[in-house]
């Protein structure tokens, strides 16, 4: 290599070095600006850890499914006893979304407030505001309107609502159905066509009512009428009850198929139960009217059994039977009729007693669900066998309500000896838990002696909200329906909670003060963060890769460039030396 070659690919070489060194250091600061990036995801990822939501856990069962809103609080309903709770500024101002602001200018109320009670015309024009600006419906301000303006409601004055909540054992409730309740009525039941193809004997079952009074007396009736009220407090016992004089054991089976139709089939005796519980338990909150729905289901399947394929089996073959069959030589036909069907939803309570008494069903009212009792000898050896079935109806009404109060106190809830709190099941009385004044269980009714009507407990809400509004003045805050909006604004001190009291006013309060609020951690926020974290990790530490990488390309190609940049200086320092000894020669 000549010495200008040699001495241009010298200076090649070290501007290619040049470059590579200049590359790995910008990588290298890319890398450091990689891990500040990844440190900053890192502490984000920390603090997300620490979020949290406020819920409105109305009923205090720990229900964290109702996350606080304005809505919640501003809109009437049960689970705001359909009075205002409003937020509030650290004035004592009401924040307003654009629509309840539209109405307050509609009515001329100042953002300083009056000072004072306005007058009803001011009034009027607020609820007109309220329709006119899409917050409530033409028939709900015209019937607004139409009653008188409360202009004590959130001071002092009385609290005269649709519905009026409070807490109350079954004594309390019994009286609430007393006052609201409609009598149910019995009536004979006669099986001589719905037992079809079964031998003739087997088709004369009646049923009948017996009723126990307090001293024991029974009378047998065709028809009783009762209401709920008198069902729980127990002063009369009512009985579902047949008697025959028959060949066959089979009696009790059909007997009891009857009443199972008549007490669980559509209008029958547990729908009624469950219209009149829900007339007083029904708050329109939606987890009541669930609540109401597990107790009907589970009382029809506590009367009907379980809905097995071998029951369903044996139960069609039964139907299909001609008339034929030997009922009397058929023992084991006959035995798997009476327990297989019985046994799943009744208690036998005597069998093969030669003193049989026709009353014994009457002993129902020490069991829940279908009893039954047959006998191979007739009472004064009549030569006739004698079988009976019957269900109290006291203890399935019992059963409805216990059913209510395990949905709402929590289905998986346990007693402090470590067994189900509420226990319902077929069999003895002993062997249930049912919901009693013991147990000290809270739930909330409607009282129909306290209200007036929903036309009024509507009207009442917007009184109060009206009031409040004119007396402390009000502030528009368009971010106000923003849930995460609201709970930061709560949480920093920002915006107050101002509801009223037993006294009739309204205090204001921090929300960590109010019983009903509970702030929890938000998973939902936190998984979200997680998942944005893990993605992000993934993506800087691919970044961090293929710097890695290219670095590492720029370092060997750097330390290749080197040993090059040492080889051609030294093949020119030996062409120069060489020059020099030839022409010194």
């Amino acid at each position: 290599m000549g010495l200008a070659a040699g001495q241009a690919r010298l200076l090649t070489i070290t501007a290619r070095k040049s470059d590579c060194e200049y590359e790995s250091m910008r990588l290298s600061h890319q890398k450091i600006a990689l891990s500040r990036e990844l440190a900053d995801l890192s502490n984000e990822y920390q603090n997300s850890l620490n979020q949290t939501k406020l819920v409105y856990d109305y009923y205090g069962t720990g229900d964290t499914s109702t996350p606080l809103s304005y809505g919640l609080l501003m809109s009437p309903s049960t689970l705001n006893d359909y009075l205002p709770i409003t937020i509030t500024d650290s004035l004592g101002r009401v924040t307003l979304n654009s629509k309840y602001a539209a109405a307050a200018r509609a009515a001329g109320i100042p953002q300083e407030g009056l000072g004072t009670l306005p007058s009803e015309a001011m009034r009027n024009s607020f609820i007109q505001g309220l329709y006119t600006s899409g917050i409530i419906t033409k028939n709900t301000a015209e019937t607004i309107l139409g009653l008188p303006y409360n202009q004590q409601a959130g001071f002092g004055g009385g609290t005269t609502t649709a519905v009026t909540t409070k807490t109350g054992n079954i004594d309390e409730l019994i009286k609430s159905l007393e006052e609201n309740g409609t009598e149910f009525s019995t009536t004979k039941l006669e099986s001589s066509q719905q037992i079809q193809g079964a031998k003739d004997d087997m088709n004369n079952c009646i049923i009948r009512t017996k009723v126990v009074d307090s001293s024991g007396t029974v009378t047998d009736t065709d028809s009783a009428n009762f209401t709920v009220a008198d069902l729980l407090s127990g002063e009369n016992q009512y009985n579902l009850d047949y008697y025959g004089s028959v060949r066959s054991e089979q009696s009790p089976v059909t007997a009891t198929a009857m009443m199972q139709e008549y007490l669980t089939g559509p209008g029958g005796f547990v729908d009624w139960l469950y219209d009149e519980f829900s007339a007083v338990l029904d708050l329109g909150d939606g987890y009541t009217a669930k609540a109401l729905e597990y107790a009907k289901e589970e009382t029809k399947k506590l009367i009907n059994g379980p809905d097995t394929e071998e029951y369903q089996n044996w139960h069609d073959e039964w139907l299909n039977t001609t008339g034929n069959t030997d009922w009397d030589e058929s023992t084991e036909w006959k035995n798997q009729n009476v327990n297989g069907f019985l046994d799943p939803v009744g208690t036998q309570i005597s069998s093969d007693v030669e003193n049989y008494d026709p009353n014994v069903v009457i002993n129902g009212k020490n069991y829940v669900g279908f009893v039954y009792a047959a006998s191979n000898k007739g009472k004064d050896d009549d030569g006739n066998d004698h079988c009976t079935a019957g269900i109290n109806l006291n203890n399935i009404a019992k059963a409805f309500l216990t059913y209510f109060v395990k949905y709402m106190d929590g289905v998986s809830n346990t007693a402090p000896d470590g067994k189900e709190k509420y226990y319902v099941t077929a069999g003895s009385l002993e062997e249930n838990r049912l919901a009693t004044n013991d147990y000290l269980f809270q739930y909330t009714i409607k009282t129909g002696s306290e209200v007036s009507s929903d036309d009024l407990g509507q009207a009442t809400f917007y009184d109060a909200l009206f009031n409040q509004i004119c007396a402390n003045g009000w502030t528009e805050n368009n971010n106000i329906e923003d849930n995460e909006y609201l709970k930061e604004m709560l949480q920093s001190g920002m915006l107050y909670i101002s509801k009223m009291k037993d006294d009739g006013y309204y205090y204001q309060s921090n929300y960590a003060t109010d019983s009903y609020i509970k702030e929890i951690s938000d998973d939902t926020a936190i998984a979200q963060a997680e998942a944005k974290y893990t993605t992000e990790k993934a993506k800087l530490n691919s970044k961090e890769e293929t710097l890695d990488l290219k670095m590492k390309n720029l370092d060997t190609e750097i330390s290749s460039l080197s040993t090059e940049y040492d080889t051609v200086k030294n093949t020119i320092s030996k062409n120069i030396e060489k020059s020099f000894k030839r022409y010194n020669a």
